[in-house]
Formats: C-alpha cells, structure tokens, sequence
C-alpha cells in the first residue's frame, strides 16, 4: 500500500488542525502497525531456515520421503507463508506443491511428500519459492527462492548368474577351464615333483611331511578388465524403437556391470551419448555432447554405484560423430587385452568393421546388440571372420539364452536390487 503514508500525512494534517483525540488514535493505531510491518516482514523472511532432507539416490521402483523443514527462528509470528515446491512430472502425480502456513514465534514445521521412482533418470527437485506478508498488506510482499537438489534414479538391473565372455589376460579371480594360466593367488592343492617345474614352486612343508617331492597346484583363472561401451546415438537407434531399444540397451548395460563386480571384476563404462547433468546447466548446454562421459576401469560395489549413477544421467545423442569413430577415439588408451564390451543397436557391416579395427588393436571385443534381427546368424557370421563375438539380447530371453551358453542356471526372480 504506497498510499498509506500520504494517508496517514492527511489524517495528522487533519487531527493537528480540528484537535480531534479519536483521529489521532487511528492514526498511531495504523501508522504502529505499518511501521511494525514494514519492519518484521523481511527481517522474518531473512531469519527463516529452510531445509529438504531426502535420500538423493534410489533404484527403480522404490519410493523416497522427502521432508521440508521449515523454522522461523525469530520471535515474531508469520501471519502466513506460502510455500511451492516444483517437482518432477516422472516422479510425482503433480508438477507444483503448493501449501500455506502461519507460523508462531520459534515454531519448526515439516511439509512430508512422497516420489515415486518410476523411471530413471536425473530428476531436479526444486526449485522452492516462499512468500509471505502482514494480514494487512502493508508491507511488501517478500518472495524468496531456495535451490535444487538432485535425485538419481539408477536404472533396472536383471540378476545375471554367468556370461560366457571370452578373455585375454592371464591372472584374474574367475575359474576357466583353459590350463595354459594359472593364477598363483588361487592355490589348490598340491600334485607330484614332475620334470620342468620350477622350484619356486616346490612346497618345502608338504613335501617334508610326505617324504616326497610335492609342487604348489594352482587353478586356472582369467581376468575381465572390461570397458563397457554404450551407443547412445539416436540416428543409429530404429525410429519407431529409439525410445524403448536405448532404454534396454542402458538396462543390459548396467546388468552386465553389476555382474561382473559381484564376479569381482575391474569394470569401466563409456557413454556415446549426453550427460544430463551437464546439460541441465545453462552455461555448458551447447557444449554437452563434447564432454567425455567415461569410467576408468576399477573394482568394487562403490565404483559400480558410479557406474549406475551415469547410466542413469545418459540420455540420447542427436548429433555429433559415429559411435564407430568415437569408439576407437576412446579405446586407444586401453591395455592390450583389455575386453571390450560393445552394447551397440545395430550389428551392421560398418559397425562391425569399426570394431575390427579395436580387435587389430590388441583388444578382445564383444558384441551385444539391443534391436531384433530376423537372421542373426548372418550378424555372427560376419563377427566371427572380423575376430570378435556377437551375441543379441533385444529381450530378456535372449539373456536367458545367453546366460545358458555358460551352463549356469537361470533364475526365475527379476528384481532391481544388487
């Protein structure tokens, strides 16, 4: 009200020259409040403390509490406050939740509402905006913003039991039936001396207490430092498809990730595609498809919680180079023998001919590709004479398949939790 002064000029003008008690009561009545107004207002807007307490990460499925607490921390009441909070369309049934309070002198409340994670991705929760005022109107009106915080919503995850991927290192923690390596941290037993065997591996102990000659018996095993490589490019993704196929080829992406750290594995990813974290920023908007979206290769559940993390913040890339090219762009810095997992929609000559040139390259390259073919055969056919395997996983069942090649049996539970 910015008339109110001028008013209350004209009402002191008026008590002052006609002498009149009751004027000069309204006036110091309402010029009181005003000024009481004018100053509570903001300084209880300033002091008031907001905070959004919530899990920021979650698998499909789950449902995350948030709780807003809301504190007034001054010793003057706020007549009311009105608080909207935006929230995501994927997670909630509403985009805005909008609530008005009045809060008493040092009171804390808690706004409680529920997300439901039906889809991943990388949500912004927030922004929240208050605003609050007298009951008179006199003074301004005071907005105030809040920032946004993030949810994570990790992709779906099938339980795998076995993969029969092939591998070229020597030591590593999984069994395999090849006898050329042998791991010595996987000691077995022990067998009889014979001709050629080094003495390092003579056990000195077993073989006093037998009174003959005994070496140390080691398994087999082979070691999957694995890159998993995603193709995230919407041109090479079938149009009527684009959405669903590249949705499962990030949901076959994670399952092998999170099989391969329970085998204990050293696993990396590399995303063909954009980072919605960093296009959600304004100012790095243009520039997100240049920015790398990898993982270097390492074991452990922490770094597969990285791994699913980007996964979930992938999302698809509308323009920008081959996934053939910057597939040997980004492979170059791997070790000889390191595998390469390729999750790849098509299985078409230039694909395939492009990760020939990463076989040649010393890398051992596996193939899954997430879209229907009618003749697949002719897709493993031109793989194997290029060097590397292809296998099809458009569908749970041709895991299933897959799985069953390895001679494990495959469970009839499909959940989303490691």
């Amino acid at each position: 009200m910015r008339e109110l002064p001028y008013l209350l000029g004209a009402l002191l003008l008026i008590a002052l020259l006609l002498r009149l008690d009751f004027v000069f009561y309204i006036l110091y009545v309402v010029g009181g409040i005003w000024l009481l107004a004018r100053w509570s207002t903001p300084r209880s807007m300033a002091a008031l403390t907001v905070r959004r307490n919530f899990v920021d990460h979650a698998f499909l499925g789950e449902t995350i509490p948030v709780a807003l607490e809301l504190s007034n921390r001054t010793r003057l009441p706020m007549p009311w406050l009105r608080v909207n909070e935006s929230l995501p369309s994927e997670l909630a049934a509403t985009t805005q939740l909008s609530r008005v309070f009045t809060l008493r002198p040092r009171e804390q409340l808690t706004l409680d509402y529920n997300l439901r994670c039906l889809r991943r991705g990388y949500y912004p929760i927030g922004p929240l905006r208050l605003t609050s005022g007298d009951l008179f109107g006199f003074a301004d009106i005071q907005n105030r913003g809040e920032g946004v915080q993030y949810l994570t919503v990790y992709p779906r995850l099938i339980p795998l039991v076995g993969l029969a991927l092939p591998s070229r290192l020597p030591f590593g923690t999984l069994g395999s039936p090849q006898r050329m390596f042998e791991d010595p941290a996987r000691m077995r037993g022990v067998r009889e001396y014979q001709a050629g065997d080094s003495q390092r591996r003579i056990n000195w102990k077993a073989s006093a207490h037998s009174d003959n000659l005994l070496v140390k018996h080691f398994s087999p095993a082979i070691s999957l430092e694995s890159v998993l490589m995603l193709n995230l490019h919407a041109d090479e993704y079938e149009r009527q498809r684009r959405y669903s196929a590249s949705e499962w080829a990030i949901v076959v992406t994670a399952s092998v990730a999170a099989y391969l750290e329970s085998r204990r594995q050293a696993i990396g990813l590399a995303v063909h595609g954009v980072d919605s974290l960093i296009a959600m920023s304004i100012e790095t908007a243009g520039s997100a498809a240049r920015q790398p979206m990898t993982v270097p290769p390492r074991p452990g559940r922490p770094h597969l919680m990285k791994v699913l993390a980007l996964l979930a913040r992938s999302e698809l890339l509308e323009d920008g180079e081959s996934f053939v090219a910057w597939a040997q762009r980004t492979a170059a810095p791997l070790p000889w023998g390191a595998t390469v997992i390729a999750i790849t929609p098509s299985g078409d000559a230039l694909t395939c001919q492009g990760l020939h040139g990463l076989v040649r390259a010393g890398l051992n390259v596996v193939m899954l590709v997430v879209e229907p073919y009618n003749r697949f055969e002719v897709v493993q056919e031109r793989s194997r004479r290029l060097g590397f395997a292809a296998y099809q996983v458009a569908s749970e069942e041709d895991l299933n398949r897959l799985q069953a090649q390895s001679g494990m049996r495959v469970p009839a539970y499909r959940g989303t939790t490691l």
